[in-house]
């Protein structure tokens, strides 16, 4: 998407254009106007495939006058076309960097991290990590901004941008239940994490990363696997 980077002071802040918001406000319930208004011309074909879902839904439907069918639809398709569009901004990135800390909100997950604890940061496989001592990862959440106003906006404050990716990629190993060279609990923690990765369980994936962090493992996913490595003992 369109990114904007916005100076203010102190802090420089990176997310999408100003125009993108609206966008989405406008043009999804639009959309969902359209589809609405389309439903009143299929309505009486998707009644008639009995493996449809929600068949009583459009059996309804189709007993409302012409007119009452345009009215539902369109409403319908607005609604739903609001809802989507509200989804959407809520999970749009907001990275804030200032002199004294840098900031990483998207959705529910917010993260403020102090300058003195930032050891490095770089964008990989469409997410941003924010790299720690003991070469831990003190932030790590899906990136679709623009990474060269990113960039732009840490080195203007001082903070050390690795262009090249994460620098220990080849120390990550692919998790198996009982993988050797894991402190002790971690493979049971990795073992709830599957779960909940295979799940989509984004609360217990993070609450289960933190826990993985406090034992000194660090860890990637990728099309439903976990990848891990460990950081520097205290």
């Amino acid at each position: 998407m369109p990114t904007d980077s916005t100076r203010t002071g102190d802090t420089t802040t990176v997310a999408d254009a100003p125009w993108v918001g609206p966008a989405f406000l406008i043009g999804l319930p639009l959309a969902g106007a359209a589809l609405g208004w389309g439903l009143t011309f299929i309505v009486e074909w998707i009644v008639g495939l009995s493996w449809f879902p929600f068949q009583g839904l459009f059996e309804l439907f189709t007993d409302l006058s012409p007119t009452l069918q345009l009215v539902v639809g369109l409403a319908a398709g607005v609604v739903l076309g609001l809802v989507v569009a509200f989804l959407v901004l809520h999970e749009m990135l907001t990275v804030t960097v200032g002199r004294d800390a840098i900031g990483l909100e998207r959705g529910d997950y917010e993260r403020e991290i102090h300058r003195a604890d930032v050891t490095g940061v770089f964008v990989q496989d469409k997410r941003i990590v924010v790299l720690g001592p003991r070469r831990r990862e003190l932030a790590n959440v899906e990136f679709d901004l623009d990474r060269d106003r990113l960039a732009a906006a840490l080195r203007r404050h001082g903070y050390g941008w690795l262009p090249d990716g994460d620098p220990y990629a080849a120390e990550f190993k692919r998790w198996v239940p009982g993988a050797d060279g894991l402190p002790q609990g971690a493979n049971a923690v990795l073992k709830a994490r599957q779960h909940a990765l295979e799940k989509s369980n984004t609360g217990d994936l993070r609450e289960l990363l933190d826990e993985l962090d406090a034992l000194g493992v660090v860890v990637h996913d990728k099309d439903k696997k976990q990848y891990w490595r460990l950081a520097d003992p205290a």
